[in-house]
């Protein structure tokens, strides 16, 4: 009657393991199979007769299989998982466990395969769903923040998206603005966006001059202009300048740190004042416009060594904004791509696709040259792209080199033959060997290689590999 019972329990358990949508297999302490049920078969796409009672090594050697978790149980007498991508196409995550006698001594090896082939494809259309919000936050931001002066803000990060804001709010005051960051960051966008604020553009001027691209004895004639016969090879009926030119508009004074002392002085009476007087002129004009001033110095420093006038500051530093370099505002760096490659697609008449491995490359570059060096770089590999697919061969090689990271599956410089076909195959084989090594799966072996799976299995099996 137990003996009944017990064959009872037996064939339900047996039924319980036949039913489970998981793959189960067991191997004895040499390796060899001992038993696997249905789903197992399904999973990894092998015939039961053809496998039972050989040694999963046997399998692996034959090409049968690209890999087994047991064997590893075999030699570590440890758990261990591995995710193993099976020649029909199945990934799956396969769990094996030792079990010991009570003499302590491993007897088997029993192995849990679980499909994650639906969970890798659902993984793969949630990171699409997140670059499709990722979209969607960018063409927000453009509809809320884009067009004005035809200048568009690409912003991701918070502190970006809180100096967006501040710009907003400041555009409808008239008090001086001082903007302080690295070269590149995006100063001039930011000065332009205050002067359009969030009105209709108008004729209001906007006038740009860079402080450091004037020689001294020019600057304060360009400034304040000045009359006819002020001084040697002055233009006749004498000139108007920036300050008059900006009148009711804004006056955006880049660079301001490379400012002279001795100009700096006769500014700060202009900003006090509102007037002022031309080179050579004796007439008082009156001029009302706001001051937007930038530089990538450290200006409280400069005041400090003397190089720049402390009360000059205090009046342009009414209301500050610091923009961070892009190495400490990582979210903006893929938006900011995607934006560059769409622009230089229409402006060159391109459909040019960039890869995801090209963006996760560049993002962990520390661009010293901000987001002007981004978009020089972003121009270079769009224009230059012999296809059209952005990889990461299109980025720069500085860029390359500083983030140390290999980009190349090099092959043989020599050959023992000049037979075509001999060297192709080597080149062939060489590549695949070095691919397999690089990217581990044969499923991301085979995505870059731009290959089938399919062909990769078929090429491995050629190359012995």
């Amino acid at each position: 009657m137990e003996k009944l019972l017990l064959k009872k329990e037996n064939e339900l358990l047996y039924k319980i393991i036949e039913s489970s949508y998981d793959g189960i297999f067991m191997v004895d302490n040499k390796g060899k199979i001992v038993y696997c049920n249905s789903a197992y078969l399904r999973i990894s796409g092998l015939n039961k007769e053809k496998i039972m009672g050989r040694y999963m090594q046997d399998l692996i050697n034959k090409q049968e299989i690209p890999d087994a978790a047991s064997l590893d149980v075999l030699e570590s007498k440890k758990h261990v998982t591995k995710n193993i991508d099976y020649y029909n196409g199945v990934s799956a995550l396969v769990t094996s466990t030792p079990i010991f006698d009570d003499s302590d001594n491993l007897i088997r090896v029993f192995s849990n395969v679980r499909d994650i082939t639906e969970l890798i494809h659902l993984r793969e259309e949630l990171k699409n769903t997140n670059d499709l919000n990722k979209e969607y936050q960018q063409q927000l931001w453009k509809t809320q923040y884009g067009s004005k002066g035809n200048n568009q803000f690409i912003v991701k990060s918070a502190v970006m998206q809180n100096i967006v804001r501040l710009a907003l709010r400041v555009s409808h005051i008239s008090s001086p603005v001082l903007i302080q960051g690295e070269s590149g960051v995006g100063k001039d966008i930011i000065a332009r966006f205050i002067h359009n604020g969030t009105e209709k553009i108008t004729a209001r001027p906007f006038i740009h001059i860079n402080c450091s691209a004037i020689p001294e004895t020019l600057l304060e004639s360009e400034l304040f202009g000045y009359e006819s016969g002020a001084f040697t090879g002055a233009a006749k009926g004498g000139k108007r300048g920036l300050f008059e030119l900006a009148n009711e508009g804004t006056l955006y004074l880049d660079e301001i740190g490379e400012m002279p002392l001795t100009t700096q002085v006769k500014l700060l009476n202009v900003l006090q004042n509102n007037k002022f007087y031309r080179l050579g002129g004796t007439k008082k004009i009156s001029v009302n416009f706001r001051i937007i001033a930038a530089t990538n110095k450290n200006l409280e420093e400069e005041v400090k060594s003397s190089r720049f006038r402390e009360d000059l500051y205090y009046r342009l530093n009414v209301i500050p904004i610091y923009i961070p370099p892009l190495r400490e505002r990582l979210e903006d760096i893929v938006p900011l791509i995607m934006h560059f490659v769409e622009t230089y697609n229409g402006k060159f008449g391109f459909n040019k696709k960039i890869l995801s491995t090209t963006i996760e490359f560049l993002t962990g570059y520390k661009w010293p040259g901000n987001v002007r060096e981004l978009k020089n770089v972003v121009e270079r590999m769009v224009a230059l792209a012999e296809s059209d697919i952005i990889d990461e061969q299109c980025i720069p090689h500085y860029i390359r080199k500083e983030t140390g990271k290999q980009q190349y599956i090099y092959t043989p410089d020599y050959f023992d033959s000049f037979n075509l076909k001999d060297i192709m195959g080597k080149v062939e084989c060489e590549v695949i060997s070095k691919a397999l090594n690089t990217f581990g799966s044969l499923r991301k072996t085979a995505y870059h290689l731009g290959i089938d799976l399919s062909t990769l299995v078929r090429k491995k099996k050629r190359y012995k590999l």
